[in-house]
Formats: structure tokens, sequence, C-alpha cells
């Protein structure tokens, strides 16, 4: 199917109501209106949701949207049926009886139907399936699929199979950070032809996220914090590797500021993230202090700033929390604090592994499995290991090379941390991409001097904690805390 770039143009209008195409949207729907599988990887909160909604209403039949996330499922229904398309569901292990009933009755109305992947494990929904016609099969945030991956998720390895078994569909995989690896195996694990398979790529950067990077010692941290809080916009995010630290940190925040602060992390219960997840996003929390839990599905807007208390463990993860800043377009900071304490800890962690020989050799219930406490990387790693049928011995191969390829995604970040040269050029290189344009607000190689830039960010977004203070002197303020 050939679409002038008119016509794709007055459809996005007409169904979006949006005048443009946004970076790396446009090349993808043309790939696959063409008629080609296609992975994507384009940077976090650029809009890969448009791109298989407007390749859906191109196109006739059922657009199968796989995803990772229960709350990302909802979201994506929730802001279809809010736009006025009433023919989205999702279809999850979270329903009840009665509603996922209720969808399956209907399945022959939907035009976007979401589901996780296990769902895809049943025969009944399989076969029905397979007497509709599939337009699309998406496989959101497609990084999941690799086993090297941050955000691996066992399951998803199955896709390739349900892809044979629903007659190889049209495919578009879709993704915000895959390095050529994860790429090579996100088309293997489809089941996908690499030479039929067209791969479009975006600049991992965002232009509208300058980088920032300070040294401090370990000890410092929680004061430059608070008076960090004194100089950013907010609504904002903390992110940090420790759920105690979070806690910590939360309330010193609260005693010392009169922002409105929460956590958010596996600790917290069911109720108190859906409470907390909706505050934030309603505008009644000022900043999160969250670990990584408090990551995808989340689609607010007017995020300011992330601020990295904790260096992540990879690029992958850093290029991922700091894009939940700044999806309006409008200018925003993700500034991360970093000191060599907290690098010789992330690395002891990173080895780390619960895992023996002896233990992969026992065959353990999902039970027994829960009651061992395992951490999820070790989690993930024993679900490969039965799901391959590894003897001990491969299954160790297997860990090793998994905590060697965790070794190396730390390595990165920190040499990308402690490089002197253009942190955006670093990402890009990293990811292959080449050349990359720079903003005029880049990152803390090019830009010493941030206080114009946070001054900018307070005033294009009208919020002030303290009325009556001039420019000059939130200046003054900004000067002292970043001219390190």
């Amino acid at each position: 199917m050939m679409i002038e770039n008119e016509t794709l143009l007055e459809n996005l209008n007409k169904w979006f109501g949006y005048q443009s195409f946004r970076a790396g949207q446009r090349d993808s729907i043309t790939s696959v209106l063409e008629g080609n599988h296609t992975l994507s990887v384009l940077p976090t909160g650029t809009g890969k949701s448009l791109i298989y909604q407007y390749c859906g209403y191109s196109l006739d039949g059922l657009v199968l949207v796989v995803s990772p996330l229960l709350s990302l499922m909802d979201n994506q229904v929730f802001q279809l049926n809010q736009s006025g398309e009433k023919r989205a569901a999702a279809l999850n292990s979270m329903l009840s009886k009665k509603e996922r009933r209720l969808v399956e009755s209907r399945i022959d109305y939907y035009k976007f139907l979401f589901l996780s992947p296990e769902m895809l494990q049943s025969p009944w929904l399989l076969q029905k399936l397979n007497t509709m016609k599939i337009a699309l099969f998406v496989v959101d945030e497609a990084h999941c699929i690799s086993q090297w991956g941050l955000d691996f998720r066992p399951e998803y390895l199955l896709l390739g199979e349900v892809r044979e078994k629903l007659g190889n569909p049209l495919t578009l995989a879709l993704t915000a950070t895959a390095p050529q690896l994860v790429r090579e195996e996100i088309i293997h694990a489809l089941h996908l032809n690499d030479r039929e398979t067209a791969i479009h790529l975006s600049s991992p950067n965002r232009d509208n996220i300058f980088y920032q990077f300070l040294e401090v010692d370990a000890h410092e941290k929680d004061s430059l914090l608070v008076q960090m809080m004194a100089a950013y916009t907010p609504p904002g995010i903390i992110y940090f590797s420790s759920k105690k630290r979070a806690e910590e940190v939360c309330w010193l925040l609260k005693q010392a500021t009169t922002l409105r602060i929460d956590t958010y992390h596996a600790d917290r219960t069911s109720e108190d993230r859906q409470t907390i997840q909706r505050q934030f996003l309603n505008g009644n929390l000022d900043v999160i202090c969250a670990t990584s839990a408090f990551g995808m599905g989340i689609n607010k807007q007017d995020i300011r700033f992330v601020i990295h208390y904790h260096m992540p463990n990879a690029i992958e993860e850093y290029l991922q929390e700091i894009g939940r800043a700044g999806r309006d377009g409008e200018q925003s900071i993700a500034t991360l604090l970093y000191s060599q304490s907290d690098a010789v800890f992330k690395y002891k962690m990173i080895r780390e592994t619960r895992l023996t020989e002896t233990l992969v050799a026992n065959k353990y219930s999902e039970v027994e499995l829960e009651a061992m406490a395992f951490s999820d990387s070790d989690l993930a790693m024993l679900q490969i290991i039965t799901a391959q049928a590894l003897s001990p011995h491969s299954a160790m191969q297997l860990i090793e090379k998994r905590i060697q390829t965790r070794v190396n995604n730390f390595t990165a970040i920190g040499k990308l941390i402690t490089r002197r040269d253009c942190k955006r050029e670093g990402v890009a290189d990293y990811f292959k991409y080449g050349d990359t344009e720079k903003p005029d607000w880049c990152c803390s190689s090019c830009q010493v001097d941030t206080a114009e830039l946070l001054l900018s960010i307070k005033n294009s977004y009208n919020y002030s904690k303290e009325e009556g203070k001039s420019n000059d002197n939130w200046k003054e303020i900004i000067k002292g805390l970043f001219l390190l």
C-alpha cells in the first residue's frame, strides 16, 4: 500500500488532530503500510502508540497489541476510549471471570485488543483469533524479549511460536532502547526473517532533556538534594536503587520542603501504588521517590525533572527512566548524582546471584521458588533454564554469561558518566546511531552553568513555590548549587 505524504498528513489530522509527525513515526508507519515486518526503535515519550493506531485505522482487521504491563494496557485502552475509540479492550489475568467473558464474547467487535503474552497461550483464544483477520501483530516494549536485557520477560520468548500459530501476520515491534545485539535477538525470537524486516532507528536522545552528571560525595547527596528541590520545577521523579533509601530520603524531603512527596516501590501494597500513581498523574503529588518499579506505563506529560540518586544499571535503563520527563515537548532536565562508593556497591550487587549448580539441578514449583525470595534477575534465569530444559552445566554457563552482560552494561554507563566529551554523542555512539545534532541545552559536558536553563524551565512552567522571589535571587541560588 503506497500512500502519498499529503494523504498521510491528512489522515494524521483527521484521526488524531496533529499537524505533523514526530521523529520516526512517518517512516515506521510507511514501512508497515507497505507490508513490511518492522522493528522501530524510538526514544521514550515520542508517541510509539500512534504508529500502530494509525496503521490500524489504515488496515482492515484486528490490531493485536502484546504488552508486558497491566498498567500499560489499561492506560492505552483508557486513552483510546477517551479519544472516542470504543473498540478497544484489554485481556489479561487481572480481569474477573465475568469481565473476561464479556471481552471474549465481544472479540469480533474490537479494533484494538491488548493482551498480556501469557493470554496468548490460551488454546481457545488462539483458535478464535485464527478465525479473524489480523491486520497487525504489535509487540510493545519489544526489548523485553531479550534475555540479556534489564526488563526481560520470559513469556515474551513464546511470541515467535504464537506468531506462527496465527499465520505469521504483519508484525510491528516497538521499543525505546535496543542496541544492535538486542535488535537481532528481537527479530530472531519473533521468528522474523532479518532480510525481510525493516529496522527504523531514531536518535536515542531527546532534544528537550538536558543531561546533567554531578560527581558528589555520597554523604553530601542528601543536603544537595534538598537544595535542588528549591531550584527545580515540579513535578519530578527521583530514582533510587534501594527501597530503604527511597523511604529515608522521602522523609527527609518532607521535613525540609513544602513539596508533596511519596514513595513508590515493590514493598508498597498494590492499592498504595495505584493510589500514588493516580495522585501523581492528577497533579496531587509533586515528587515521587521511586525504584525502577515506577516505570513503563507512566505517561504524565509535564514531568520537568528526573533525578538519579544512585547510578542506573545500564544506559538503556537510564534512557528509559529519564524519558519520563518532558513528554509535552517542553524543556526538562535529567540529573544523575554519582560517587565512587556507589559504583563499588552497585558493581557488587550486579555480580551477585544465589543460583548454584546444585540448585538449578532441582525442579522447584512456583510456590517453592516464591518462598525462596529470589531476585527478579535470578527468577528470570530459572524460567529460561526450565523453558530450555538446560543441563546444570549449561545453566551455569548461561548464568555466567548473563552476569557478564550485566557487568558490560554497567561498565558502559560508567564510561558515559565519566566521559569528558559530549554525553549526547556518547549515547549515540553506544547505540551506533551515528551523528547526533546538539540542542541549545545539551549536557553538563557542553554547558556547566545551568542557572539560565533552570530559570527558563521555572518561568515557562509558571510555577513558583516562593512568591515574591526575583529572578536575580533564583539565579544566585542556582549558581551556588551547580557551579561545582
